[in-house]
C-alpha cells in the first residue's frame, strides 16, 4: 500500500472554480456519456452577468482571507462554447491572482492555440485514441509543451486500443522537449459519479500498477503562476509531495470517508449552469451562476462518500480524522480475482 495518506493541504487558500462550460463536444466516445458531448445544454447566457457574478464570488472569497483562484474548465469540449475565450481574457486581465486551466481534446488548429494559449497556465490535454487526428495532436502537443506551465497528456487507456494509445504516447516522448504523461484508467462512462472501468487483460492491468506519471523537461517553462494554486500530501511519516489526483486514484488513496473536507474550497458549475460545492454534490447545490449565488462561500464537511474519483474533487484540502480504519481497499480495475 505505500505511505499512509493523511492530508491534502495548501500553503495559503485557494479558491477552485470548475465550470463544465457545455455537454457538447466535436468527438463522440464509445466509453463516454452521451450526457457529455449530446450538446443539448449550450449554456449559452449573458456573458456581462456570467462576469458579473464570478467577480462577485471572488470578492466575497477574497474577504474570508482566500488570496488566490483557479479556474478549471471542462466540457464537452469548452473550447467550443462561444463565451469560454472572453471569460478567460477577463479572468486574465482583471485578475492576475487568478490561474487558468482547461480539459481539451487538442482538436483545435495550430493556430487558434497560437492566438490564445497566453490565456493559459495548465493545459490537460486528454488523449482519445478513437477520434484523435495524431498528426494535429502531435503538432498541438509539441508547439505547447513549451508554452504553458503544465501541459498534461492525459492518456485514456481504451481497453480494446489499449497498445495503440501506450505506442502513440511513447512516440510522442520522442518528439516533445517537456512532457508529463498521465496513463489514466478509464471510468465508466467517464463519470466521477459511477467507478472505474474494470480491465480483463491482465498485461493491460499490470500496465496500469505499474506506470503513471512520467515527466521531463528539457526546455525552460514560462514564467506562468502556477505555483499560487498547489496542493500538496502530507503522509503519515511527515512527508510531503506535490498532490496529483491520478497518482492518489491509481494508488487507490482517494478514499475520504471519514475525512474532514473544506468543500467550500471548490465550486463546480454543471453546463446549465447549477452551482454546488465541489463537483461530487456532498457540499450541496447553492444556487445558480445566472441568478443566484448568495449561499456560495467557504464551508468544511465530513465526507461520507466511499471513493472520490474527481480530480479536482481530490485536491481539495481535507485531512483524516482518525475515525477511518486503515483501509486494504483497492480501485477494481480489473475483473480478474
Amino acid at each position: 500500500m505505500g505511505r499512509e495518506l493523511r492530508e491534502v493541504f495548501a500553503p495559503e487558500p485557494y479558491l477552485a472554480i470548475t465550470w463544465q462550460v457545455n455537454n457538447f463536444c466535436n468527438f463522440s466516445c464509445s466509453y463516454c456519456n452521451p450526457g457529455n458531448w449530446a450538446g443539448d445544454n449550450p449554456n449559452n447566457g449573458n456573458l456581462d452577468l456570467y462576469i458579473e457574478h464570478l467577480d462577485e464570488i471572488c470578492k466575497r472569497y477574497k474577504k474570508a482571507g482566500y488570496k488566490n483562484f483557479k479556474f478549471f474548465f471542462s466540457g464537452g469540449e469548452p473550447t467550443a462554447w462561444r463565451n469560454f475565450i472572453p471569460i478567460c481574457e477577463w479572468i486574465y486581465e482583471n485578475m492576475p491572482y487568478a490561474t487558468l486551466a482547461v480539459n481539451t481534446n487538442l482538436s483545435r488548429p495550430l493556430k487558434w492555440w497560437q492566438k490564445h494559449a497566453y490565456l493559459f497556465d495548465d493545459i490537460v490535454a486528454s488523449l482519445h485514441i478513437e477520434q484523435v487526428n495524431k498528426d494535429r495532436y502531435e503538432e498541438n502537443s509539441i508547439w505547447l509543451c513549451e508554452k504553458v506551465n503544465y501541459l498534461s497528456t492525459k492518456v485514456l487507456l481504451h481497453e480494446e486500443r489499449f497498445w495503440e494509445c501506450v505506442e502513440f504516447a511513447e512516440y510522442l516522448k520522442t518528439v516533445m522537449p517537456n512532457y508529463f504523461i498521465e496513463w489514466t484508467p478509464l471510468y465508466d462512462e467517464l463519470s466521477h459519479v459511477t467507478g472505474p472501468w474494470k480491465y480483463s487483460d491482465p498485461k493491460h492491468v499490470a500496465f496500469i500498477e505499474e506506470h503513471n506519471i512520467e515527466v521531463h523537461q528539457s526546455v525552460p517553462k514560462p514564467d506562468k503562476r502556477t505555483e499560487m494554486t498547489v496542493s500538496y500530501n502530507r503522509y503519515e511519516d511527515g512527508s510531503e509531495q506535490t498532490c496529483n489526483a491520478n497518482d492518489i486514484i491509481v494508488k487507490s488513496q482517494n478514499f475520504f470517508s471519514g475525512w474532514k473536507c473544506n468543500v467550500g474550497d471548490c465550486i463546480f458549475i454543471n453546463p446549465v449552469g447549477t452551482m454546488s460545492l465541489a463537483s461530487c454534490g456532498m457540499g450541496g447545490d447553492v444556487g445558480h451562476i445566472l441568478e443566484d449565488i448568495k449561499n456560495v462561500g467557504p464551508k468544511q464537511i465530513t465526507c461520507y462518500k466511499e471513493m472520490c474519483m474527481c480530480g479536482t474533487d481530490i485536491i481539495i484540502p481535507k485531512h483524516w480524522t482518525g475515525e477511518t480504519v486503515k483501509s486494504e481497499r483497492k480501485i477494481p480495475i480489473s475483473h480478474i480475482a
